[in-house]
């Protein structure tokens, strides 16, 4: 297997490790692995073997589709911490206004 094609394969580990970080909810982590997924498919592209067209073909193909997979993930991700900030919100104005009465109810 060429240095492309060993590329790629690592490119396809971190997107399956990257996806399992999204799922446990480990943002930070995703991203690490994102940046570090992208720089490989990079390296892998720079080290294109036209020899290896099919097989190259085969491993995008498979990371197009892990990203497409990813971006659901992130997506789910974004809005269910959007969900959150906003309950955490709508809770603090309760808590807020609940203060407030009581502080008058007592003077």
């Amino acid at each position: 297997m060429s240095e492309g094609m060993c590329l790629l394969n690592e490119a396809l580990d971190l997107a399956r490790q990257e996806a399992t970080a999204l799922e446990d909810g480990a943002y930070a982590r995703a991203v690490e692995l994102a940046e570090r997924r992208n720089a490989v498919t990079g390296l892998a592209w720079k080290n294109f073997d036209s020899n290896e067209t099919e097989q190259y073909k085969s491993y995008l193909t498979e990371l197009a589709r892990m990203q497409h997979y990813l971006t659901g993930l992130a997506t789910r991700a974004y809005n269910d911490i959007r969900a959150h900030l906003q309950r955490a919100r709508v809770e603090r104005r309760r808590m807020q206004g609940y203060h407030k009465t009581v502080g008058q109810a007592l003077q």
